[in-house]
């Protein structure tokens, strides 16, 4: 049982990212948060001409990402690189030496990884022959500070001095798991509308 969850996990962790897209623009690497908002890209290419990869070498554990610009290999530290973009739009930050796909991006940016483990059913786990895959849920306020865990206690010290606003959030939110619940009407996650229902910026 333990060998074929370590054979899944490295399977899952082989992430070879071909970006052949045309729906956005551009793809690169973003090396600080301050590049992010200045769109400044470190190999770059435009989405409808061009193509490279982005290889995360997460089962290798490595702590550089490999991009393949050109037909050359470059080898980048993830602890020195804020993330990158994808052609279909989607943005990979990096703290430490893990990634976190972005899947919403409001008051809170919200991230979801995906590990696998031996199966014991439960919340956000699909069930693979012994192993399941599970869904972990993390935010940061904005793109610039520090990725947390979506939790109730996490999310409440992010806002240390509204107390008013811890009381509205444990009115609203009766527990973690429903900090990563979807608005499918307001197309984003329901904390996030929360907040802004609320006033917060």
């Amino acid at each position: 049982m333990k060998k074929l969850a370590k054979i899944v996990a490295m399977m899952a962790g082989m992430a070879i990212i071909g970006i052949s897209s045309l729906f956005a623009q551009k793809s690169g690497v973003f090396k600080t948060y301050s590049d992010y908002t200045i769109d400044k890209m470190e190999y770059g290419i435009d989405c409808a001409t061009e193509k490279h990869k982005i290889r995360l070498n997460d089962f290798l554990g490595k702590d550089f990402i490999t991009v393949v610009h050109d037909g050359k290999p470059y080898d980048l530290k993830k602890t020195e690189t804020w993330g990158f973009q994808l052609c279909d739009e989607k943005i990979v930050r990096f703290q430490g030496n893990e990634h976190y796909p972005l899947i919403d991006k409001g008051i809170l940016w919200i991230y979801s990884k995906q590990t696998v483990e031996p199966s014991r059913g439960g919340k956000g786990a699909s069930n693979r022959g012994g192993v399941r895959t599970v869904t972990t849920f993390y935010f940061s306020k904005g793109g610039d500070n520090v990725i947390l865990e979506l939790t109730l206690n996490n999310l409440k010290a992010t806002f240390p001095d509204s107390h008013p606003l811890h009381d509205a959030i444990d009115e609203k939110f009766k527990s973690d798991a429903s900090l990563d619940e979807y608005d499918k009407f307001h197309k984003q996650y329901k904390i996030n509308h929360f907040l802004e229902s609320q006033g917060i910026k």
